[in-house]
């Protein structure tokens, strides 16, 4: 190319013109390369209905979620501890530690990829919100990072001596709780008037019904009951407590 640029001048002009337009174009059409979420590969759909797609994500140490955007208000749970870096179009890299158990809201229409580091297996179940939700906000987690909790007080539930309740996030139409479930104890979950889904987060669960036998669950593992479903019982075989995740439906 050296040889050629002296031997022909009258091209070196635009050869040095292009090498200095596409740099720029290249890194236009990178940010422009945003997929929905549904068409991200890590992102792998395990339920649909008229209430929410359930996506299970997982992805390998120093792995990248590709760029993409949220149609729909989701909710993140983590199911492992994790440092990534968040890339949105426009914004400084933000570095994060995530927490095993930890919620989050990613609003309707957030764009972003995110890397992995570390050695460890990145994993989580992210529930898109498919009806539209109002008034969203925090309960007893910073679900909303930027958004002061508004924690029911001690007393505004009453205690049962198989599980804790501790409120995480609502709108006008879902209401996100974790559930504790003391050791060795069981509960009953299901709602005549509301559509239930159930997450966990801990293995030495099982869940059961009159229909169906018992059948152990794995972090990341769920249940859905229609509205007016039998009822699923939720049991804690071990010596630590055991968390779930429910989202409850208004409509």
């Amino acid at each position: 190319m050296r040889t050629y640029s002296v031997v022909r001048n009258t091209f070196a002009r635009p050869a040095l013109f292009i090498l200095m337009c596409c740099p720029p174009l290249a890194i236009s059409a990178q940010m422009t390369s945003v997929i929905p979420l549904a068409s991200e590969p890590h992102h792998h759909l395990a339920l649909h209905n008229e209430y929410v797609n359930v996506y299970e994500v997982e992805v390998p140490p120093r792995g990248t979620v590709q760029l993409h955007q949220h149609e729909f208000d989701a909710i993140s749970i983590m199911m492992s501890n994790s440092e990534v870096i968040v890339r949105a179009p426009d914004k400084p890299d933000v570095r994060q530690r995530l927490s095993d158990g930890q919620v989050r809201l990613q609003r309707r229409g957030y764009v972003h990829s995110t890397s992995i580091e570390g050695d460890s297996t990145y994993r989580n179940v992210t529930v898109e919100l498919l009806l539209p939700q109002q008034g969203a906000r925090n309960l007893c987690a910073a679900v909303i990072a930027s958004q002061e909790l508004n924690c029911p007080t001690a007393g505004a539930a009453p205690q049962v001596p198989t599980h804790k309740d501790q409120a995480q996030f609502e709108t006008k139409e879902t209401r996100v709780t974790l559930i504790r479930l003391l050791p060795h104890h069981s509960m009953n979950v299901g709602d005549p008037g509301h559509s239930v889904l159930v997450v966990a987060l801990d293995t030495a669960l099982s869940a059961t019904s009159g229909e169906n036998p018992k059948s152990s669950m794995r972090p990341g593992d769920f249940v859905w009951l229609d509205k007016g479903a039998p009822t699923r019982t939720f049991k804690n075989t071990s010596e630590k407590e055991a968390r779930l995740v429910s989202f409850i439906f208004a409509r």
